[in-house]
C-alpha cells in the first residue's frame, strides 16, 4: 500500500484546521506549515484540493485564514482521503503485464479485501476522533516530560 505525502499532509492540516475552528478562528497557511513542518507552497496547493472537497473555507482580510465547513464530528477521514485521492498499489497493476491466476487471486484476496476494510475504517473514523486522539497524546506527552522535570 501506498499512500502519498498528500493525503497524510492533507490530514495533518484538517486536523490542525479542526483544532482552530473550535474557538471560530482561522487558521492560516503560514501558521499551519510552521507548526506541522510542512512546505508552504505545497500545504496550499493541498488546502485547495481540501477547499473544492468544500471541506474547509478560505476567508479573506486581516483575520483570513481557513476554518472547516462542517463539526469535525460530521467530516469522515474517508472524505479526506477521497478528496486528496489515496493510491493503493495491489497487483492490479501487474496484471496486465504478467497475465498469471496468482496475481489474479493475490489482487482479489488480499489487495481488495485490504482496500474495502480501510474503506470501512476511513468511514467510520471522523476528524473529531483525530483531534481527540491528537489531544491524548500531546496530554500523555506532557505528563511524560513533567514526570523527568
Amino acid at each position: 500500500m501506498k499512500i502519498s505525502t498528500k493525503v497524510e499532509f492533507g490530514i495533518i492540516a484538517m486536523i490542525d484546521i479542526a483544532i482552530y475552528s473550535e474557538n471560530h478562528e482561522t487558521d492560516t497557511v503560514d501558521s499551519i506549515a510552521k507548526r506541522q513542518n510542512i512546505s508552504g507552497k505545497y500545504l496550499e496547493q493541498i488546502l485547495t484540493v481540501l477547499r473544492q472537497a468544500k471541506l474547509i473555507r478560505g476567508l479573506k482580510g486581516s483575520k483570513g485564514g481557513y476554518v472547516i465547513t462542517r463539526p469535525a464530528d460530521k467530516i469522515t477521514l474517508k472524505e479526506i482521503i477521497d478528496a486528496l485521492d489515496l493510491t493503493i498499489l495491489s497487483c492490479a497493476d501487474f496484471s496486465t503485464q504478467y497475465d498469471s491466476l496468482l496475481f489474479k487471486t493475490v489482487d482479489v484476496y488480499v489487495w481488495d479485501k485490504m482496500t474495502d476494510f480501510m474503506q470501512e475504517y476511513a468511514k467510520q473514523l471522523t476528524l473529531a476522533q483525530l483531534v481527540d486522539h491528537y489531544r491524548q497524546a500531546v496530554d500523555e506527552s506532557q505528563e511524560q516530560l513533567m514526570y523527568y522535570i
